[in-house]
């Protein structure tokens, strides 16, 4: 991957800690943290109540939670591992994830209804699962890499992502926006964040001969 000019403008120093071998990151908010909004059910009120949070977009202690954040670095490569997505009051659980291609996903129902949970690779259907039963279990090989966005046929307002990349340098904002990235090697990569409303931003991330580093990015 080419590595691009150091961004002043996305790639400011906030006070991380980072720990030798580690990348310490967090994803800024700049200005007002927005209002928590609530997604109206239109059916299974029973299991789904009146309505869901829209967790889109969740700001807390000014960082953006559920970016994904990744570093490549060439002949860099990640074995699959096992995944989980529950659905669990007409919400899946987590929102976004990674995992490198041939990972396992297995998706749970934790809600008595039925669910479909269907998975897009751009235009094309990677997984459609029905589930019908509270408990179910249903493994799906993640077999193609790329961007996968999950939704449920039956309850629309239902959003999930997963990030099917062979890259072990990936993670996931947790709340307050915070990050690691282990095992980069000394150098200057370009490392890139996406989020699902907001979109990608981009920065430079300088790592030690110890492995450890600072990277900080902003939205929106």
């Amino acid at each position: 991957m080419r590595v691009r000019r150091f961004v002043p403008a996305l790639a400011v120093l906030w006070a991380v800690q980072a720990q030798a071998g580690e990348v310490a990151g967090r994803v800024r908010w700049q200005g007002p943290a927005p209002v928590a909004a609530a997604i109206p059910t239109t059916k299974d009120l029973e299991a789904c109540g009146a309505a869901v949070p829209d967790e889109a977009v969740l700001v807390a202690e000014g960082g953006l939670q559920n970016v994904l954040v990744r570093v490549e670095v060439p002949g860099a490569a990640a074995g699959p591992r096992p995944l989980l997505l529950d659905q669990r009051g007409c919400r899946y659980l987590p929102r976004v994830q990674a995992a490198a291609p041939g990972s396992t996903l297995t998706i749970a129902n934790g809600d008595p209804i039925l669910h479909n949970v269907h998975g897009w690779l751009g235009q094309a259907t990677a997984f459609n699962v029905p589930m019908p039963l509270q408990g179910g279990r249903t493994p799906r090989t993640l077999s193609r890499p790329g961007l996968v966005r999950v939704g449920c046929d039956v309850h629309e307002w239902m959003a999930a992502w997963i990030l099917v990349t062979p890259t072990p340098h990936v993670a996931v904002t947790g709340p307050g926006g915070r990050f690691a990235l282990a095992g980069l090697p000394a150098g200057r990569w370009e490392a890139v964040a996406w989020h699902e409303k907001l979109g990608e931003r981009r920065a430079t991330v300088e790592v030690g001969p110890d492995g450890s580093g600072v990277l900080a990015l902003s939205y929106p």
